[in-house]
C-alpha cells in the first residue's frame, strides 16, 4: 500500500465511477481499475461492489475511506510543508553599525531576532558613522545603527538612545576628585580625541567652541582605543568618551568623571535614506530594538 493507490481509491469514493476517476486522473479506465484491483489483494478484501451504474463501497471500504481521505490530507500538509522549507529564501538585510552601537545594542539580541525572525537574514557591517551615511545614501546599506548627523535633508533619524560623556583621567589629575565637569574645565588638558570619522568629534569640537578655546590635543585616534587608554594611564592627557562605552577595568590608574554639559550627549538610532519607502523587514529589526529601549515604533 502506498499514498499514490490510496489516492486513487478516494478519488474513486468520491466519484463513485472508476470511468470519470480515470477520465478526471488522464489515466485508462483498465489502468484505474487495475491500480484499485492490486490495492484489494493487498489488503486481502473487495473496497467496492460493482453495478450498471458504477460502483459503491463496501463496508471496509467505508470503514476505510474517512481515514485514507484524513491520511491524505495530512500527507499533502507534510509534502507543502517540507517543500516551504526547501525552497525557503531568507531576505537580506544589510545594516552598518558604527563603534559601540552594536555592544549597546547587545550581541545576544541580535542573535535572539535572528531566532524569532528566520526569514530575515541579517548581514552585519561594522564602518565609521561617516561611512555608514555615505553607505546609507549610496544604497549600499539598507540602513544604519549610528550618531544622529543631524542632517535631515538626506536622512530619517530614529532614535535609540542617548548617553552622557565623560573625560576618562588619570587618577592623579586633580580633575578626576570631581563629581563632574564641563569642557572649560578641560582648557589647560592635553586631549585624547577620536579622529574625523567619528561624528562624537564634531560634537566634541562644537562644545570647545562653544567654551570659548580651541583644545590642545595630544592624539587622535581610529579603531584601536587602547592608545587612548595608554595615554591617560601615563597621566599624558584626557580623553573624552561616551559613558556607556569607557571601559577602564583594566586600568588601575584611571577613572571616569562626567561631563555636565547638556548638549554633549551620545545619541544613537537607525539612519535610513530620506523619502525611502522603508521595507517590512526593515521595520520588523527597528521596531524590535526601538521597542527594547521604550521608543516611539514606526507605524
Amino acid at each position: 500500500m502506498n499514498i499514490n493507490s490510496l489516492k486513487y481509491f478516494v478519488k474513486a469514493c468520491k466519484d463513485k465511477n472508476f470511468t470519470k476517476s480515470s477520465k478526471d486522473l488522464f489515466i485508462t479506465q483498465q489502468a484505474f481499475s487495475r491500480i484499485i484491483s492490486n490495492l484489494e489483494k493487498e489488503l486481502s478484501t473487495p473496497l467496492f461492489k460493482r453495478n450498471s451504474r458504477g460502483v459503491e463501497l463496501t463496508q471496509i471500504g467505508e470503514y476505510i475511506y474517512p481515514k485514507a481521505d484524513k491520511l491524505i490530507k495530512e500527507f499533502k500538509d507534510f509534502e507543502d510543508d517540507i517543500n516551504e522549507k526547501v525552497q525557503f529564501k531568507k531576505k537580506k538585510l544589510d545594516i552598518g553599525f558604527a563603534p559601540g552601537t552594536l555592544r549597546t545594542l547587545g550581541s545576544k539580541y541580535i542573535v535572539q531576532f535572528s531566532k524569532e525572525f528566520l526569514d530575515i537574514d541579517i548581514v552585519i557591517h561594522e564602518y565609521t558613522d561617516i561611512v555608514c551615511e555615505a553607505n546609507v545614501l549610496n544604497g549600499s546599506i539598507d540602513m544604519a545603527c549610528t550618531i544622529n548627523p543631524m542632517n535631515t535633508i538626506d536622512f530619517s533619524y530614529y532614535n535609540l538612545k542617548k548617553d552622557y560623556l565623560v573625560a576618562v583621567v588619570n587618577k592623579n589629575n586633580p580633575i578626576a576628585k570631581k563629581q563632574s565637569i564641563n569642557f572649560t574645565d578641560l582648557r589647560n588638558e592635553k586631549l585624547i580625541l577620536l579622529d574625523e570619522t567619528f561624528r562624537i568629534q564634531s560634537l566634541i569640537m562644537e562644545n570647545f567652541i562653544e567654551a570659548g578655546f580651541e583644545p590642545d590635543i595630544l592624539v587622535k585616534c581610529t579603531f584601536d582605543l587602547l592608545i587612548a587608554y595608554d595615554f591617560v594611564a601615563l597621566n599624558k592627557g584626557v580623553f573624552i568618551f561616551v559613558n556607556c562605552l569607557a571601559n577602564t577595568d583594566a586600568y588601575d590608574e584611571i577613572c571616569c568623571v562626567k561631563m555636565k554639559t547638556p548638549t554633549a550627549m551620545w545619541d544613537i538610532g537607525f539612519l535610513v535614506k530620506k523619502d525611502i519607502i522603508i521595507s517590512k523587514n526593515m521595520k520588523i529589526f527597528m521596531n524590535y530594538f526601538l521597542n527594547r529601549n521604550n521608543q516611539k515604533i514606526i507605524i
